[in-house]
This record gives structure tokens, sequence and C-alpha cells, in this order.
């Protein structure tokens, strides 16, 4: 992964956000609505996130393996418990990095705490 190895910069950090927005937009599509989730709030960690060198490497890889799980143990339902505290979790942690990191910008601020579109 080109992110590990250059960091969220340049066009490693558009490729990145590219496949994780097509993830996001094309999972639930496919039968995965949780690993839609994940997807989502890993495209929110990436765009919102004041400085990208600041996104804990290991959140990313959190959120990278969440969706690898999600669609090698066939979780296609929402109502697969374990998938969902995944997806809901993922969030929140995301969701806390995110408001931590923006305390200073309002606007950045209102937009972490929007619901997902997904």
């Amino acid at each position: 992964m080109r992110v590990r190895t250059a960091g969220l910069v340049g066009n490693a950090r558009e490729e990145f956000f590219r496949a994780a927005h097509d993830i996001k937009g094309q999972a639930a599509t496919f039968g995965y609505p949780l690993a839609a989730e994940v997807a989502d709030s890993l495209c929110r960690l990436v765009e919102h996130a004041p400085d990208q060198q600041r996104v804990p490497p290991a959140l990313i890889d959190q959120h990278v393996d969440g969706v690898r799980a999600i669609m090698r143990k066939d979780a296609r339902a929402t109502g697969n418990a374990t998938a969902q505290a995944l997806a809901i979790r993922l969030r929140q942690v995301a969701d806390e990095f995110l408001t931590g990191e923006n305390r200073r910008g309002a606007d950045d601020l209102a937009a972490v705490g929007a619901p997902a579109l997904v």
C-alpha cells in the first residue's frame, strides 16, 4: 500500500481516497452495506483530517482490515452483529480523532458530525 510508505500525500492520497470512495459507493450494491459504512468512515478520515500526516496509520489499517474482514466473512446482512459492531466502533474512533483534530475549525467540526450519506 503506497499510503503506508508515502503517507496520505499527493497521488497516494488521491488514489487511496478514490479506492475508499468507490468501495463506499459500490459495496452496498454488491450486498455489503457494512463494508460501505466502514469505507465511508475511512473517506471521512482522509477528507476531514486537517493534517493528513497526523492520521494514525493503525486507524487506516483497521479500516482497511475491517472492509476485508466483512467481505472475507461474507457479512452481507446489516444484522451481522460482529460486522455491525466493527463498523460502529470504527466510525466512533474515527469521529473521536477528527473531533480532536478539528477542534479549532467550526466548519470542519460540523462536517465531521454530519451523518453518513451511505
